[in-house]
């Protein structure tokens, strides 16, 4: 018997609840450890090296990080940082010369130096990192030990959803970033668009950013005058995607959503009503203003 992969939509109220505030060590695993290793380099340099060239010069640290540029021949130029706060900055500044103080440069191993590096002690939920089928600024989400997804921040929407694995890293590490990590796992659902384009009005997207509660990201992007959120969470055995769009739509909003073999869409809300849903969703201004999507496994 085939698996069938459920979505209901629900109505929704987004959360309100804040994080602590990141520490140093917190953002520069999410923001920078996919390239950057204390004593070796990968795709970019050691910390060692960092701390050589910027130990005594935090100005330089923020202008290079808010503005890269490609310093090493056949090396992969950094994406900017300019979307972290200087004072978030900063933290990573300090973060990298306490965890590189006394190292010094060695060999890069043949292993996974993802596996070895210092600065991860486990899998983390989030991590920028060049990803297969996407653009320069996608980001890699494990949202619990069974569901995986890749969003792009450049384009503003999910690229693709896969469950029972993360990612390897090691093509990417063994390359010096040449290299694309392999998706682990099996690949259940490809978004060839966002559902919310048509919010757009023709212009491009403008990515504002996400915050993390649970060590899951909530991003919040424009498309527009409409200002968006969308998170992805999962309990038991239910992966959901929250949005929230302010201001609502002045009009019924047509939701269209990817179908491939063995999903299958369902909804509560919205017209044609309840049931399997074969085409694209409406959903009335009051419905769009905050709604979450449901994935269930059988």
């Amino acid at each position: 018997m085939p698996r069938l992969l459920f979505l209901t939509l629900l109505l929704s109220l987004p959360l309100l609840a804040e994080e602590p505030a990141p520490t140093g060590e917190f953002l520069f695993t999410i923001n920078c450890s996919a390239c950057h290793l204390p004593d070796q380099q990968i795709v970019g340099p050691s910390l060692v090296e960092i701390r050589g060239l910027y130990e005594k010069n935090i100005d330089g640290f923020l202008s290079w990080a808010k503005n890269p540029v490609q310093k090493r021949q056949g090396a992969i130029e950094m994406p900017s940082m300019a979307h972290i706060p200087d004072e978030q900055l900063k933290l990573i500044h300090a973060h990298i010369l306490e965890i590189s103080k006394g190292l010094k440069q060695v060999k890069q191993s043949n292993a996974d130096p993802f596996s070895l590096s210092a600065t991860i002690a486990r899998r983390p939920n989030l991590l920028r990192i060049f990803m297969p089928d996407a653009g320069p600024a996608a980001i890699a989400v494990a949202v619990d030990h069974t569901y995986s997804y890749c969003w792009d921040a450049g384009t503003c929407r999910l690229r693709y959803l896969w469950r029972d694995g993360f990612i390897d890293g090691f093509p990417v590490w063994k390359a010096n970033g040449n290299g694309l990590p392999n998706v682990v796992g099996t690949k259940i659902l490809t978004e060839p668009d966002s559902p919310l384009a048509q919010l757009s009005g023709g212009t491009p997207p403008k990515f504002l950013g996400y915050n993390l509660k649970d060590g899951l990201p909530t991003f919040r992007y424009r498309l527009g005058n409409t200002t968006v959120t969308e998170r992805l969470t999962a309990s038991d055995g239910t992966l959901q995607r929250h949005f929230t769009l302010a201001p609502p739509p002045a009009k019924d909003l047509l939701l269209p959503l990817a179908n491939e073999k063995g999903v299958t869409w369902t909804h509560l809300k919205g017209t044609p009503g309840k049931g399997i849903l074969e085409g694209p969703l409406t959903l009335s201004p009051a419905e769009a203003a905050a709604f979450t999507l449901s994935l269930v496994q059988p």
